[in-house]
């Protein structure tokens, strides 16, 4: 006989209740908390409308505790302040249980103070972050566990608003006004802070204010330094006993290394802030036990990995640990770029250290395998090879014989007065790496990947390799129609790749225009012939597009030639070696 419990009886109905997101798209609901099964596969928020049971017709329930997760297509939902006393509940979101497990507030500095805005997330928003931005600078806890975290208001407002470059409706201008009220509202000296300036830092550099995306890089690693990050034990004290939390804060470290490396080479630095601190911080795990919340609880060292390569049996380290080591290389290069009278040995040790990288590369990591089956790049390596081919053509082409790619100037070298002077027998042998380099690049820009999903950096190694490239056509003008076509198609690919970022992050689309003035002068000098000697004067000097005569107001362009193109790329044209 059926029993006739309470028990079986609430077992045998359907779920009286259906989440917002399976009712918005009319789907079967099991009515679970926290989460529907569903949601919880997702990765989504979950949450229900509340019951009006009990409620008499007309009155209004009262709400307690946090609002529930919102999908709506504004992501900022700004109220006057509270007149209410900051000691009332009802005036106040309260943290989750998963926001009270860690020391990282969620209230803003106005919050506290009873200035009091309500916050509406924006799942789509998120989820244009994780799925365009993240996989490139991996920090935050996978996608899973985002909602979970429940994190700052500030860290959650950069995530939002990297993800509305992604999005044709969105304004990333209007919600770069709520990213700078809730940075300088929130609390400064938490790790959510950090990782909110440091992947702020990357977008504004992205969106090309460089001065404002190295002030807010600088106060990162300041803050950083200062809470300890840069310490093994750091994580540990902090991430209260989540593996998961202990790999974020590990992950954040080292971006915020592999960050101001980059962005010192794009200045033309001779070192970075990070490259100089005595860090012992573990070594970041793969990104598919990262994601699937399997950190290793024994994470390699530093020391472990300077050491595998004597080690008897191939030890395979995560794509982070390559791209960490791609940059401590290029910051070696860094150190001899632009200094007078370097010993050939010197630039001989960082050459054989960059082609060492490659060689002891696992099967795996090679730049052929860096594409799954399923056609999915693994990004980290991805930057990790870019890093290195720049590297390399940093070392280099200043260094060799190559012309330089000045506008209307067909012929090779010389003309415009600048020569990369290496007073030895090997100034070919350095064109011909920065040369193989090149390709390399343009090689790595050949997968046909979503280019939306690349690091903005990635710009920079394009873009010298184009440099490269055309400098090279410049020699070969005369000669193969054929060699001439393969310059004119790595050019082309690269412009194209180039043009494709720069409908997302506006530094690509600035380089781009400048690339192609210098394209036309190498292989279509007729479209400048009829204009005469002042005209052309005019337009070298101001860096003028003659198609619309109008002149970039961008500095980095302005007085465009030669020598600020190579700027532009990190390079200095004053370099030799004994």
């Amino acid at each position: 006989m059926p029993s006739h419990s309470p028990e079986a009886a609430l077992l045998a109905r359907p779920a009286p209740l259906a989440c917002l997101n399976c009712r918005r798209m009319h789907l079967k609901c099991d009515g679970k908390t926290p989460g529907c099964a569903r949601c919880v596969s997702r990765g989504l928020s979950c949450s229900y409308t509340p019951s009006r049971r009990g409620l008499r017709r007309g009155t209004k329930q009262r709400t307690h505790g946090a609002e529930p997760i919102s999908s709506q297509t504004s992501p900022y939902s700004f109220s006057e302040p509270s007149q209410r006393s900051p000691t009332n509940d009802s005036g106040f979101d309260r943290p989750t249980q998963a926001a009270r497990s860690f020391d990282h507030p969620l209230l803003s500095t106005r919050q506290r103070s009873g200035q009091f805005s309500s916050w509406v997330d924006d799942e789509q928003l998120v989820n244009l972050y994780f799925l365009n931005f993240h996989a490139s600078h991996p920090i935050l806890l996978p996608r899973g566990l985002y909602w979970e975290r429940a994190y700052s208001r500030s860290l959650k407002a950069v995530v939002e608003f990297i993800g509305s470059h992604f999005s044709p409706s969105s304004s990333s201008d209007i919600l770069r006004k709520a990213v700078e009220r809730e940075i300088e509202d929130g609390d400064q000296d938490t790790t959510e802070m950090v990782q909110a300036r440091l992947l702020y830092a990357i977008s504004l550099c992205a969106r090309n204010e460089i001065q404002e995306g190295q002030q807010m890089l600088a106060q990162a690693i300041e803050i950083a330094i200062d809470l300890g990050m840069h310490r093994r034990d750091f994580a540990v004290l902090h991430a209260h006993n989540d593996p998961t939390e202990e790999e974020s804060m590990r992950r954040t470290w080292y971006e915020l290394y592999v960050t101001d490396g980059c962005i010192a080479a794009f200045q033309r630095k001779f070192g970075f802030k990070t490259n100089t601190v005595s860090a012992d911080v573990l070594l970041p795990c793969d990104d598919s036990m990262y994601d699937n919340g399997m950190c290793t609880l024994t994470p390699a060292s530093r020391d472990d990995f300077e050491s595998s390569v004597f080690a008897d049996d191939e030890i395979v380290f995560s794509s982070f640990c390559y791209r960490v080591e791609a940059v401590r290389l290029l910051g070696r290069v860094l150190t001899i770029t632009g200094s007078h009278g370097v010993h050939r040995d010197k630039v001989q040790a960082v050459d054989n250290a960059l082609a060492a990288f490659l060689h002891h590369l696992p099967a795996s990591k090679s730049e052929s395998e860096i594409v799954n089956t399923y056609g999915e790049l693994d990004e980290l390596m991805f930057q990790a090879h870019t890093i290195i081919q720049y590297a390399t053509i940093l070392l280099h082409f200043p260094r060799g014989d190559l012309a330089s790619p000045g506008p209307f100037t067909t012929d090779v070298p010389g003309n415009n007065g600048v020569k990369f002077v290496c007073p030895c027998t090997r100034q070919h042998v350095h064109s011909i790496k920065a040369i193989d380099a090149s390709k390399a690049l343009s090689m790595l820009a050949a997968f046909r990947t979503p280019v939306q999903r690349h690091s903005p950096f990635v710009v920079y190694p394009l873009a010298l390799a184009a440099i490269v490239q055309l400098s090279t056509s410049m020699i070969h003008s005369k000669g193969s129609n054929f060699c001439l076509e393969q310059h004119h198609d790595r050019i082309t690919l690269i412009l194209g790749v180039l043009k494709s970022l720069g409908r997302i992050w506006p530094i690509a689309e600035v380089v781009v225009r400048a690339l192609k003035k210098v394209a036309r002068s190498v292989f279509h000098p007729s479209r400048t012939e009829n204009l005469d000697p002042i005209q052309q004067e005019d337009v070298v000097a101001n860096g003028m597009d003659t198609s619309s005569n109008a002149m970039t107001s961008n500095l980095w362009l302005e007085n465009l030639d030669v020598q600020d193109l190579h700027g532009l790329m990190g390079l200095d044209t004053d370099v030799f070696c004994l």
